[in-house]
């Protein structure tokens, strides 16, 4: 297979960056970062990513308010690696979280942190008892999105060639506060606010996306804004008083972040060129359920705890050696990733020869205890069926579960999707390197006690 011109540099670059990141995350951590924590959470509502980055002064052998100076000074040092790791968790469109960008090298770490570098901070202020120093980071959410918006002039997509009765509109409001059907699955869910969601209709007809937008407009203040309210004063401004007011059908995507509309409600934007424009200019408002407005806080909480479960886990795995898997900390939380997993030609069912490695799998894992939750995400080598291997690799995360449930790890504790060949750690040009990209990851989220 002859590839274009780049691309083999390209897909080393981001193996590159990602193995960069597998070993970044996995190496013990430096003292300070010991001492300094950072939490960061994403309000939809006000399109803005907050972080509050603390410094414990007792573990940084400094006395306050004497060290103000010195504690500060290590605080703006460590700020954009610390933040860094919580800002990979926000979700970028329908399949991908920035840590992901970031990895296969659409995004690069430099940009990232020049990014985080531009952020607004507060002032440091003690805590009461003058033993923690924290300060306060806010970035705005169209600034983060601006990573992704490379276009200089946005395109259009040809009217389609049959139309409904329509008028010009000053916005589109789309209602997705419903828990909707999800396309192409036979479950349901809540669509998830992200960076840069797509908008499809039924027949799943591209309607909107980031390079439909006026790239000045898009770096200004991102292509779609949230809200969960119905009263026109929160979203006036940017739909206007006569907006289209669309109900949802359907939400698309691995991170449910897609709505998709009726083809009536497409036929009424795309044949009227005024609403056209609107797509140009961004006037698009989602409604979403209140509870997705509020990312919570972003990544996995590396408290204690989580510690406890990585060495009991690492202690396991390594007192019988289990074949070719790796079990690091990264920014998803602790991950542990077996490749070259072997089932039967384009089908989920497993060879017998994985029955040890899935033994001793699930019997570490129990160490995380009670509380923990387990995502597992199945992955194939690319051979160019989109499709087919998105849906074989979903289907084969759903055995993996099966098989971790019948050795004792609760069903309703376990979570699965599906990537497909969208996120290869290896060129799928050799047979080693699709090897590697045939694999499945879990991804341990302990609990509030998870270590019982």
């Amino acid at each position: 297979m002859t590839m274009p011109a780049g691309t083999t540099g390209r897909i080393l670059r981001g193996c590159a960056a990602a193995v960069l990141l597998l070993r970044a995350a996995s190496s013990p951590l430096p003292a300070q970062q010991k001492t300094i924590s950072a939490q960061s959470s994403v309000d939809w509502r006000i399109s803005t990513v907050h972080s509050v980055v603390s410094l414990d002064a007792a573990k940084a052998n400094i006395s306050l308010p004497a060290g103000r100076n010195s504690a500060l000074q290590l605080l703006e040092m460590e700020l954009p690696a610390l933040l860094k790791d919580t800002f990979f968790s926000i979700v970028v469109n329908s399949s991908e979280r920035l840590g992901n960008a970031v990895a296969r090298g659409e995004v690069s770490l430099a940009d990232l942190n020049t990014m985080i570098d531009s952020g607004k901070k507060t002032p440091p202020y003690f805590s009461r008892d003058l033993s923690r120093i924290s300060m306060t980071h806010t970035v705005s959410i169209s600034q983060v999105g601006s990573l992704f918006i490379r276009h200089a002039s946005p395109y259009m997509p040809a009217a389609p060639l049959d139309s409904t009765p329509s008028r010009a509109y000053s916005g589109i409001l789309i209602d997705a506060r419903d828990i909707l059907p999800v396309h192409g699955e036979y479950t349901s869910a809540a669509l998830v606010p992200c960076l840069l969601p797509k908008i499809w209709n039924e027949n799943m007809d591209l309607l909107y996306e980031k390079n439909i937008v006026d790239p000045q407009i898009a770096i200004k203040r991102g292509i779609v804004r949230y809200s969960d309210s119905d009263n026109i004063e929160s979203w006036m401004d940017l739909v206007g008083t006569d907006p289209l007011r669309i109900t949802a059908r359907k939400v698309f995507g691995t991170n449910r972040t897609d709505p998709v509309i009726s083809r009536k409600d497409y036929l009424k934007i795309m044949t009227v060129p005024e609403n056209r424009e609107l797509l140009k200019n961004g006037k698009i408002v989602i409604l979403c359920r209140p509870e997705e407005l509020d990312s919570g806080i972003l990544g996995p909480d590396k408290n204690d705890d989580y510690y406890f479960v990585w060495q009991d886990i690492s202690t396991a795995l390594n007192r019988k050696p289990v074949k070719k898997i790796d079990f690091s900390d990264t920014w998803e939380g602790l991950k542990l990733t077996m490749y070259d997993i072997r089932f039967i030609a384009d089908s989920d069912q497993l060879l017998a020869d994985e029955t040890d490695r899935l033994d001793s799998i699930a019997s570490a894992l129990l160490l995380a205890g009670k509380n923990a939750r387990f995502v597992i995400e199945g992955h194939t080598a690319s051979v160019g069926k989109i499709q087919g291997e998105q849906e074989l690799s979903l289907r084969r995360a759903a055995r993996i579960a099966e098989e971790l449930a019948k050795r004792g790890i609760p069903a309703e504790r376990i979570a699965s999707a599906g990537y497909g060949g969208t996120r290869p750690v290896a060129p799928n040009t050799t047979d080693e390197g699709r090897a590697m990209n045939r694999r499945v990851e879990i991804i341990v989220q302990t609990g509030s006690d998870g270590s019982d």
